[in-house]
């Protein structure tokens, strides 16, 4: 092919098929969320059960359920190591539910809280954040008009789970005690081995530039009519509509290649020599530093880091029904109602962004705001019905944040950070998640007040609200990628 000649050397990427085999990826990101986000959510039932077992102080007993959830998300770096050895999202997810379940064992057998703390707040929170992070940024790569939609629905499974588990735990508590109810999360947890089976790696393709002659470029509409009887090499062949597209305007062309093809594994095993792991962007969470000097990322960290108040309520919400004279089941009730209303709530938001268009950053800024006085109002329920509307209000924004939050880092940022952003983002959700409760618990301790709790926790959201302005702002200026 004289008059064709390369002008660049090829380049790798991932072309997401905005479907097919990605709908199986996103039930597996489903039920993955189901189980860390189903059991992260009992912590407030188990926090019942905990201080009937050990005897000790609130403040004391809620870091369990602190860490566990702060692990979760703070530890979503841990991942990126492991993929910079070439380690995919599924082997990852695989590890977490190998490590969990092991963990979850030998938190059977704890005899104090400060052991279970390591057990099952750590270990367990820390081996869930690789998968709970593989399973959701793995899912980002296999869509791109279609990813809101997509993480909606696998992040309803959260609220699925919130719904279930609780429930389910408390009544498991009941029966076979908390340390029976321990070796039966650790089951679940061996689930994630076939969830994880699932995330298939995404096939990477390899991009080349030609340039082309006059010549050529003036008879390559003649060639669309002229079959290949097998005297031009496959590889060699430039497709109709590649053609069509670069003749009119353009003397130079791209040739899109799918690596299965022997002949096409010898270029990508050459060329990878040159190419950091992972296409660079998992090497190291660090390594760019260009969106540590966007100013807009660190405003949308610190947003989410007051936005993460709101998870200590599923902590303290069945110590608060307790509290007005509810039972422990009512109480379990009001965390299921929370993840039934995630589960809708989380495709609405998916749908809200990819059908009718409306800007992601507009209606998380509206959805903290909703939040921030939904708590503040808290302490004036004192029945079921009242409890169950507010917590209703409180999950609609809550789960509006939980959907956009890779959605929002791709904005901020763009697709090819995406997951160091999200990365970093997970940990400064996991320092909120870690710290808040523990917050709440000292509170608590001294005042004996959850009145004066919420009313903190209000105050906590309102900065929140603040900085999401600055967002809008910058949205509403044009200064993200989409």
């Amino acid at each position: 092919m004289p008059d064709v000649k390369t002008v660049t050397e090829p380049e790798m990427e991932l072309r997401p098929p905005d479907g097919g085999w990605g709908w199986a990826v996103c039930f597996a990101a489903f039920m993955t969320n189901f189980t860390i986000t189903g059991i992260t959510s009992t912590s407030g039932v188990i926090l019942l059960g905990l201080l009937d077992l050990y005897n000790e102080s609130i403040s004391k007993t809620s870091l369990v359920g602190s860490i566990i959830a702060g692990g979760t998300m703070f530890g979503g770096p841990l991942a990126l190591p492991l993929m910079a050895c070439k380690t995919s999202h599924r082997q990852v997810i695989m590890l977490a539910g190998i490590v969990s379940s092991a963990s979850a064992v030998a938190s059977a057998f704890t005899p104090n809280v400060e052991t279970l703390i390591v057990t099952y707040g750590v270990l367990v929170g820390l081996s869930l954040a690789g998968a709970f992070f593989s399973a959701n940024v793995i899912l980002g790569y296999y869509f791109t008009t279609k990813r809101a939609l997509a993480l909606g629905i696998a992040n309803s499974g959260a609220g699925v789970g919130a719904i279930v588990l609780p429930y389910l735990t408390e009544k498991s508590i009941s029966y076979y005690g908390m340390r029976g109810t321990f070796l039966l999360i650790a089951g679940l947890f061996l689930n994630l081995n076939v969830y994880g089976a699932l995330c298939r790696p995404l096939k990477p393709v390899i991009k080349q530039r030609f340039k082309i002659s006059e010549s050529r470029r003036n008879s390559s509409l003649e060639r669309k009519s002229v079959t290949n009887l097998g005297f031009i090499p496959e590889d060699e062949i430039i497709s109709d509509a590649q053609s069509e597209k670069s003749v009119p305007s353009s003397e130079y062309i791209e040739e899109i290649e799918e690596i299965p093809n022997t002949l096409r594994m010898r270029r990508l095993s050459a060329f990878s020599e040159k190419t950091p792991s992972n296409f660079g962007e998992l090497k190291s969470t660090f390594a760019d530093r260009s969106m540590f000097k966007n100013k807009y990322f660190y405003l949308l960290l610190f947003t989410f880091l007051f936005w993460a108040v709101c998870d200590s309520l599923m902590i303290y919400y069945p110590a608060y029904a307790e509290s007005v004279g509810l039972s422990r089941e009512q109480g379990a009730l009001v965390v299921s109602v929370f993840g039934a209303v995630c589960t809708v709530s989380q495709i609405s938001t998916g749908i809200l962004v990819d059908v009718l268009h409306i800007p992601n950053i507009y209606l998380f800024s509206a959805s903290i705001f909703t939040m921030c006085l939904s708590i503040a109002f808290i302490p004036y329920c004192q029945t079921f019905a009242t409890v169950v509307l507010d917590a209703t209000i409180i999950s609609m924004s809550y789960s509006c944040g939980t959907a956009l939050r890779i959605v929002m880092v791709a904005t901020v940022l763009g697709v090819e950070k995406m997951s160091a952003g999200y990365s970093i983002l997970s940990s400064m959700i996991g320092i909120g998640y870690t710290v808040y409760p523990l917050i709440t618990g000292i509170v608590y301790d001294r005042t004996r007040s959850f009145a004066f709790v919420f009313s903190l926790d209000a105050a906590f959201v309102s900065v929140g609200i603040i900085l999401s302005f600055g967002l809008v702002y910058a949205q509403k200026k044009g200064k993200f990628y989409n």
